[in-house]
């Protein structure tokens, strides 16, 4: 009798520590940026690029493309990110590029993956600090943020390119990105 009280009891005790844990889910990658993609990191990751983002570029036949947001938030833990939403129709076979830049133009720059035939939304955040607070894209100061979604083809040229505002207040970062995770993984929208 005993050793069935005792055992219910540990049951109890370890349901309710199961039901005060909450996982974070900050740092799980998009399922649909990996869907659009394939990746969810990129093969090209630069920080005050030279190169400037494209010109918007019309949709071609196939293709359709609405930044619908780009904002400036936090992860569910806090950690500063960019926050972005993209209503898009994909044909295969395009790498995309994502530009962040402010008034004194290129911050940082994205680029990878490979577009499969996709129809829908695509959510993502881009973490502005890493995980353990020592790098960060340093945005405290600079105004007139935009970001800029381009689909490159063969040889490199623009199939579609997209320049939308910030209109956000600008997190207070400071620091280098350094080799960290900062604007490196595209991470899941809550």
């Amino acid at each position: 009798m005993l050793q069935a009280l005792a055992a219910v009891a540990l049951l109890l005790l370890a349901v309710s520590l199961l039901a005060g844990c909450t996982r974070d889910k900050s740092w799980l990658t998009s399922p649909s940026a990996k869907a659009l993609l394939g990746v969810t990191t990129p093969a090209l990751l630069a920080f005050d690029p030279l190169d400037e983002p494209p010109a918007d570029v019309p949709a071609p036949e196939g293709w359709r493309l609405t930044v619908d947001l780009a904002r400036f938030g936090e992860l569910e833990n806090g950690t500063p990110a960019l926050a972005i939403l993209l209503d898009i129709e994909s044909e295969p076979g395009a790498v995309m590029d994502l530009w962040l830049s402010d008034d004194e133009g290129p911050i940082a720059r994205w680029s990878g993956g490979s577009t499969e035939d996709y129809r829908g939304d695509a959510c993502f955040q881009l973490p502005l600090v890493s995980e353990d607070g020592e790098h960060a894209l340093p945005l405290a100061g600079t105004t007139g943020h935009r970001v800029t979604v381009a689909f490159r083809g063969e040889g490199g040229h623009v199939i579609l390119a997209v320049t939308r505002g910030i209109a956000s207040l600008v997190p207070e970062t400071t620091g280098t990105p350094g080799r960290s995770e900062v604007f490196r993984d595209l991470l899941a929208c809550p």
